[in-house]
Parts: C-alpha cells; structure tokens; sequence
C-alpha cells in the first residue's frame, strides 16, 4: 500500500467519495484514489507551478459544489468531495496556502503530494506541511532517494 493511499484512508475517503487532484502527475496519485474505491477529479494547473491551480478550484466549487453538514457535495454527482490531493511539480511548489484556505472553506480534507519537492520552500515554509497530511517519498526517482 502507497503512503498516498494510506493518507487518503486516515483521512476518512471511502468508496464512493471523490478526491480532487490535478491531471499533471505521476499515476501513483490517481492510483491511490482509485484504490480506496473513490473517483478523482481532475482541475487544470496553473502555468508557471504546474501545480493544481487554487482559481479552477475556486471556479469549479462555487459552480459545482454546495456545503452540507460540514460535507462538500457534488451538484452533478450527489457525492462528498472528501479531500485535495495537489502535487507539488517537479520540486516547483503550487499556490498551497491559497489551496488550504479554499479547502478549509469547502470542508474538504487537504493531502499535500510533496514526493517531488523534498526541500523546496513556499513562504519561507517547507512543503508538505501545508495541509493535514503531507506525502513524501525517497524512490530512486526522487531527489533523496532510499531505494525502490
């Protein structure tokens, strides 16, 4: 089981929720959400992070979504949009503060993917610890690695 996968579960996704994430990324981030049962929406990035773009959030929640018992619900899909999931691109960092404040709005549970961006900062701030949960990873792919 991924760590990803993990996080996903300590943060309540269960079968049938979904989990908003961005289409730039490693398989292992849509993976995880598929094996809890969930299903990922995928929103636009932004240009110069590449990372999952806080305005298509906004946009996509304010005409998509409503707040009900503390619960993000999907208008077209009568579903919870449970958590977040951003990746941080390629050691860039994505505009995570304005993601968590959004998330923190919409009741939605924020899971930073920092696999990529061990060390790198956003506001003087290590990612991956911007949200509830933070995702790190030493593959042989990453910048500090401890094997496969």
């Amino acid at each position: 089981m991924s760590l990803r996968t993990l996080h996903l579960i300590l943060s309540d996704v269960k079968s049938d929720d979904e989990v908003i994430t961005q289409p730039l990324t490693f398989i292992a981030t849509a993976n995880a959400i598929s094996y809890t049962g969930a299903k990922p929406i995928f929103l636009d990035v932004d240009k110069d992070t590449m990372g999952l773009s806080p305005s298509a959030l906004r946009y996509f929640l304010e005409n998509n979504t409503t707040i009900k018992n503390k619960q993000c619900i999907n208008n077209k899909t009568s579903k919870v949009i449970k958590a977040c999931l951003p990746m941080h691109s390629y050691g860039h960092p994505c505009r995570i503060d304005k993601i968590k404040e959004i998330c923190d709005e919409y009741c939605i549970f924020l899971i930073e993917d920092a696999a990529e961006s061990i060390g790198s900062l956003y506001k003087y701030k290590h990612t991956g610890t911007f949200g509830q949960i933070g995702t790190i990873s030493f593959n042989g792919n990453k910048i500090i690695t401890a094997g496969g």
